[in-house]
């Protein structure tokens, strides 16, 4: 018996058949060394994986795409658990899906809290042991980086942002958010201009803003930061932030200290990925 977001469930002691429903859970899976047997189809965000990635889920049996849970193919998969986030798996889902096989489904405070999601999951399959050395990994590189770059982190104003839903448009990204979190772990300060976020926009990570606020809101920032491609080129709606006027005059654009650094965060190995891509492609550029 294990407690989940929607209360207690009595799982496999052993799973052998695990089915992944949400659209990070399968990556969250694979940090904890658990190979599932059914996942959402990626095939058309294919490009935004690792190979490694795009091989870990080669195969896999689908269970339909974000958003478009198919139950007829969960049920095709004829797993023994199923496995979830409450982001996607609603009340409704969860009642449906437990009519199939033993569900656990976990829900963060935010979308940035993937750390409660992954230690549910690691709960419901028995991977302790994986997530404890993920875990201890990532916190002893987050003081290694703390040691080697204090006046980087702690001493420098950061800005992190990313490109807006709409057209003329630029969004900041929460401490609540899967870049905001680990950057918060690692204890970068922010610029005082940027805005903090209500407790509707906490959850989602993120709020969007006209570029009339890019240098309101960016002026005393000393780094700005923003997600990249997996390869890491520029992610091609921010092209519209980085050729806007007011952007490239703050302080930040003029001095050349701002990065770009695909994230793809959604568990400790992810994080750590991250954190090395941080320090190569950032804060080992950063002249405090």
């Amino acid at each position: 018996m294990i407690e989940t977001h929607y209360g207690e469930v009595t799982v496999p002691a052993d799973p052998q058949r695990i089915a992944a429903v949400s659209y990070n859970t399968v990556w969250q899976l694979q940090s904890l060394d658990i190979q599932p047997v059914a996942s959402q189809d990626y095939s058309r965000w294919a490009q935004e994986y690792t190979d490694e990635q795009n091989a870990f889920i080669d195969g896999l049996e689908t269970v339909g795409s974000f958003g478009e849970l198919n139950y007829e193919a969960v049920a095709s998969a004829e797993p023994d658990l199923i496995v979830g986030d409450a982001y996607e798996i609603d009340d409704e889902a969860y009642e449906r899906l437990s009519a199939i096989a033993p569900t656990a489904i976990y829900f963060g405070d935010s979308r940035g809290d993937w750390q409660t999601v992954v230690t549910g999951l690691a709960d419901a399959t028995g991977a302790q042991e994986a997530l404890g050395r993920n875990r201890d990994a990532y916190e002893a590189r987050i003081a290694d980086l703390q040691q080697s770059y204090a006046e980087v982190i702690s001493g420098q104003q950061w800005a992190l942002i990313t490109a807006g839903d709409g057209d003329a448009e630029f969004a900041v990204l929460f401490p609540t958010g899967e870049i905001g979190a680990t950057l918060s772990d690692l204890g970068v300060s922010i610029a005082p201009g940027v805005p903090e976020p209500d407790e509707e926009r906490a959850a989602f990570g993120y709020a969007n803003y006209s570029f009339e606020y890019l240098d309101q809101y960016l002026g005393e920032a000393d780094i700005i930061l923003t997600p990249a491609n997996a390869d890491g080129s520029t992610w091609p709606p921010l092209d519209a932030v980085f050729s806007n006027s007011l952007f490239q005059a703050l302080p930040a654009a003029q001095e050349g200290d701002v990065y770009e650094v695909y994230a793809g965060i959604r568990s400790y190995s992810d994080a750590l990925e991250y954190l090395d891509r941080l320090e190569d492609e950032a804060l080992a550029h950063v002249h405090p």
